[in-house]
């Protein structure tokens, strides 16, 4: 026969228990006492607040498509989504849309809260504009040698600076957030938790992922034959963006492969290809990335001095792209070269990617002649970086994969 206990005793020592994890002084009605309703907290700022975010969100038109004009690959589309077109001119703003709803959704951000965030400039510029629209007060911990302009675009949100060493810049965000009783966003170790990789259908509530809105653009545009790209390019700062249309692409069976274009001294690279960074060293410093390494299918490293040279490519054709774009441009045009000479296709080949953020950010250092000569001398300087000038021309203009050329003509002009 199975022992019985009276519902009396359990009541009382369910009681003792919970007493136990109470302030003393405090002697809580048991549990199983009946005829008893506790309320939560107030809940209606938090309320007003996402009503807020998704005015903003039902504000945040669709960002423009253009293709790159490719006279060496005619039968290939180069596709970019200009996200400098967003309110605070990066891609990040959706980005930072989807840091702050997940922040107010889990109830880390509330009508008291000051957050704060470790960030190189866009991701700040663009939280500082969404916790001036909550209403919550906002610090960036940034480098302390960060550009002049950047430091502008994220006061002009009304936000604090903190400048602090570089390398410091994510344990410092932590700890002054912790002292102060704010919230830390951490962009890189929440990034997968913030970024959405859902389709809303006709739902009015319109899901903020950038692969979304691209295949919404590419369906409605009657003159686009291809209406899923072949390939989606994209380098990662916190790897919430790419791992978020990875995630989507997956889920709904897009036929679109996802290539990570690392730039050539990234450990992100390593990270995609074996879990773990090959110098740990200072692995203390640095956040895990949100980056989900199962929904990549190609990694791809591109040099430094490459990247900056695509920068002044895409100036003089009017385009005005920022440090991650020169990285896409050198990657579609060396993808575009492989594929067509190794794989036939029936339709166009078409590659797609994002302007992510604007190249006049950079005119200080890599659009600078002088800091390219001074701070890139590794590199090779100047003589590499007009090299390396001349091989995305001539890959734009008569083909060819700019990758193999520019590694075997101007690759000498680099220290080893």
């Amino acid at each position: 026969m199975e022992p019985r206990v009276s519902l009396r005793l359990l009541a009382g020592l369910l009681g003792i228990v919970v007493a136990q994890h109470f302030p003393s002084g405090f002697s809580p009605e048991p549990l199983l006492a009946g005829g008893r309703t506790f309320f939560m907290a107030d809940d209606s700022w938090r309320r007003d607040a996402i009503a807020k975010m998704w005015l903003e969100r039902r504000s945040m038109v669709y960002t423009p498509l253009f293709k790159f004009n490719y006279p060496g690959n005619p039968s290939v589309d180069l596709i970019f989504k200009n996200e400098t077109a967003s309110k605070t001119d990066t891609l990040k703003h959706r980005y930072a849309w989807a840091l702050m709803m997940w922040a107010l959704v889990e109830g880390n951000v509330g009508p008291n809260t000051t957050v704060f965030e470790a960030s190189s400039g866009n991701t700040a510029a663009s939280l500082a504009y969404m916790c001036r629209l909550v209403g919550v007060p906002f610090i960036a911990v940034v480098p302390n040698t960060l550009e002049d302009t950047k430091l502008g675009h994220i006061t002009q949100y009304g936000a604090k600076i903190k400048k602090v060493d570089n390398l410091l810049r994510w344990t410092e965000a932590g700890r002054i957030a912790q002292e102060a009783n704010g919230f830390f966003m951490n962009q890189f170790g929440n990034a997968d938790k913030a970024e959405e990789f859902h389709e809303s259908g006709n739902f009015p509530l319109e899901s903020v992922n950038v692969f979304h809105e691209f295949l919404a653009q590419l369906s409605a545009d009657s003159n686009q034959a291809v209406k899923h790209p072949h390939f989606f390019v994209m380098p990662v700062g916190t790897g919430g963006t790419l791992s978020s249309v990875g995630k989507y692409v997956k889920k709904y069976g897009v036929p679109t492969q996802l290539v990570f274009a690392d730039t050539q001294y990234s450990l992100m690279g390593d990270y995609a290809l074996m879990g773990r960074f090959v110098n740990e060293s200072g692995e203390h410093l640095v956040i895990a990335p949100g980056l989900d390494r199962g929904v990549l299918d190609r990694v791809m490293k591109i040099p430094d001095m490459a990247s900056t040279a695509a920068m002044a490519v895409l100036q003089r054709f009017g385009i005005d792209g920022g440090t991650s774009s020169g990285v896409n441009l050198v990657a579609m045009l060396s993808l575009a070269a492989q594929e067509t000479s190794s794989n036939p296709r029936n339709d166009r080949l078409t590659i797609a990617t994002l302007l992510a953020d604007p190249g006049h950010f950079y005119a200080a250092s890599y659009l600078n002649r002088t800091w390219i000569s001074e701070k890139m001398s590794r590199h090779g300087g100047l003589t590499a970086y007009d090299c390396w000038t001349q091989v995305i021309m001539s890959a734009l203009e008569l083909g060819g994969d700019p990758l193999m050329m520019g590694l075997e003509r101007c690759q000498s002009a680099a220290l080893p």
